[in-house]
């Protein structure tokens, strides 16, 4: 085969190979976008929400929106707990300082629809096995409502996930 046939056969090839990434490429930024690849079939509709969160089901910090109140005087409080759960892939939500009806919470207190929320849960045990859910008609911020007072010094070591005993928002 002489030289001429050989680059003929060659840039061939290399063009054969340009349309054909060129198809995969534009099929990749043309198609569905999969907005968590990790989650595979139990990928939920919102990352930070899942409406629908059955009994049994895993709810994951990656999943849960959290808004952090500091319902205390110690200045930056709720900031500092709101960096600490982002560092932990929780979804940050708001920071404020709480409304006047909590200037009571000592430590912490999680606010959650029902005391068996999921996520609720899950964003407890980050505060310590003990902590308790509180039910509460009052929405202070997107996701799960965390209020921390003078006395709250830190989060524990907690897990990132957490199955479902109830039903829940997820949120």
């Amino acid at each position: 085969m002489g030289r001429r046939a050989l680059t003929t056969v060659t840039m061939s090839v290399l063009i054969l190979l340009l349309v054909v990434a060129g198809l995969v490429g534009w099929n990749a930024l043309s198609g569905p976008v999969d907005e968590d690849p990790d989650a595979g079939a139990s990928a939920s509709s919102s990352p930070s929400c899942d409406p629908g969160l059955r009994k049994g089901e895993i709810v994951r910090t990656r999943e849960v929106t959290v808004s952090v109140f500091n319902a205390g005087t110690r200045s930056g409080l709720a900031g500092q707990t709101q960096a600490e759960l982002v560092a932990r892939k929780f979804i940050q939500g708001e920071t404020a300082n709480a409304p006047a009806g909590f200037a009571a919470v000592r430590f912490v207190r999680v606010l959650a629809p029902t005391v068996q929320d999921p996520a609720a849960r899950l964003v407890a045990r980050q505060f310590g096995r003990h902590t308790l859910v509180q039910a509460t008609k009052d929405d202070l911020g997107p996701g799960v409502d965390v209020i921390v007072g003078n006395e709250f010094v830190g989060l524990v070591k907690a897990p990132d996930r957490l199955r479902a005993t109830a039903p829940g928002s997820g949120c």
